[in-house]
């Protein structure tokens, strides 16, 4: 009983601790990173007041992002705080003596990051999607001043010149890449006057370039004219920024939202795999949270009582850069097809995950 009540207490001292870290850790990380946004953009966001409250409004609205960004380097660097504390105060000697192991102490810890997993799935899956397209929109339409005769209507973009109305079946905005466009050209009647399909568009040289190109001409309704060109050039004329103001980006889309997405793309006939990564990894990345606890005590209890916190800052630090690095280059090789779409998201996770475990088994206690 008596051990009970001793595990009780000191989990709600780690609990609290962890959490106050944490809190402090995070708050500073979304300082930093909304100041360093706030000083690339400053020309566009200071040129007018309207624009700076604008500026104000967009970078509230990127928090969501940046509070799931940070969240798993913040809860490492918490943790690692409160363990070097904990040595230095003897406290950790102090847990061991009374027959309390390691494992014991790891339990509130691994208890909180499966509540912090669930807490970055919900803010990726309910909250991110809406408020990234709310800034893309704010950033785009009312500081950047871009038209918004563009938008999105089942999956699709369209857009209308004149009497001309253009689909874009799929639009990649890491590559610039257009997979489907159609051109359609109204008489003063409203009536089908001309058709254009366009297998895939290229942005090259400031200018779009489109291959495997069908034209049809129509009178009352009957094809008149048919040609097919295997290159044309400068069939839209629209900067793809245009695109990507309204084209959702998949880190920015809910997992149900693109995995509907994929299923159209891929009843379409196009290509999907990289899009397999993206999806594979918005389950993965809410699980780095999990994995950080195995990380911060296979490093945090080498530390000796001559180590100062910004020791522990720095490392954690490190240990995040070293993450990123690797799961970075896994999602390239993913996007790449060298690595299939589920090992390229997962790969870093197991890699530190198994780091971890080993790095505790070999701990001298």
């Amino acid at each position: 009983m008596l051990g009970e009540l001793t595990l009780k207490r000191l989990n709600r001292y780690l609990l609290t601790n962890v959490l106050k870290f944490l809190l402090i850790t995070e708050i500073a990380g979304i300082v930093i990173f909304t100041t360093i946004e706030f000083f690339e953009h400053m020309d566009i966001f200071t040129s007018t007041f309207s624009n700076f409250l604008n500026s104000i409004l967009y970078l509230f609205l990127r928090t969501p992002y940046y509070i799931n960004l940070m969240l798993p380097l913040a809860f490492l660097i918490s943790m690692l705080i409160l363990l070097i504390i904990m040595i230095r105060n003897n406290e950790m000697i102090t847990l061991r003596t009374s027959g309390i192991s390691t494992f014991s102490i790891m339990m509130p810890f691994v208890g909180l990051s499966i509540l912090l997993t669930l807490f970055s799935f919900s803010i990726s899956e309910w909250i991110k999607p809406f408020s990234s397209q709310a800034a893309e929109y704010i950033y785009r339409v009312r500081i950047k001043k871009e038209e918004p005769y563009v938008f999105l209507k089942n999956d699709r973009i369209w857009f209308k010149r004149g009497n001309f109305i253009n689909n874009i079946d799929n639009y990649d905005q890491k590559k610039d890449i257009i997979k489907g466009l159609t051109i359609i050209e109204l008489s003063d009647d409203y009536a089908v006057k001309r058709r254009i399909d366009a297998e895939k568009g290229e942005w090259l040289n400031d200018s779009w370039i489109f291959y495997n190109v069908i034209e049809r001409r129509f009178e009352r309704e009957n094809i008149v004219e048919k040609k097919t060109f295997k290159e044309l050039k400068d069939l839209i004329r629209e900067n793809p920024s245009i695109f990507k103001a309204i084209e959702r980006n998949p880190e920015d889309m809910s997992y149900k939202e693109l995995s509907r997405y994929i299923k159209r793309l891929r009843r379409d006939g196009h290509d999907v795999r990289r899009y397999l990564v993206d999806l594979y990894n918005k389950i993965s990345f809410p699980f780095i949270n999990l994995i950080m606890v195995f990380a911060a005590f296979s490093v945090g209890l080498r530390y000796v009582k001559t180590k100062h916190i910004s020791k522990g800052i720095l490392t954690g630090i490190t240990v995040g850069i070293l993450y990123w690095f690797f799961h970075h280059i896994s999602l390239s090789f993913g996007y790449s097809d060298i690595f299939p779409p589920v090992f390229a998201a997962w790969l870093a996770n197991v890699l530190f995950f198994f780091a971890g475990i080993v790095g505790i088994i070999t701990l001298r206690t």
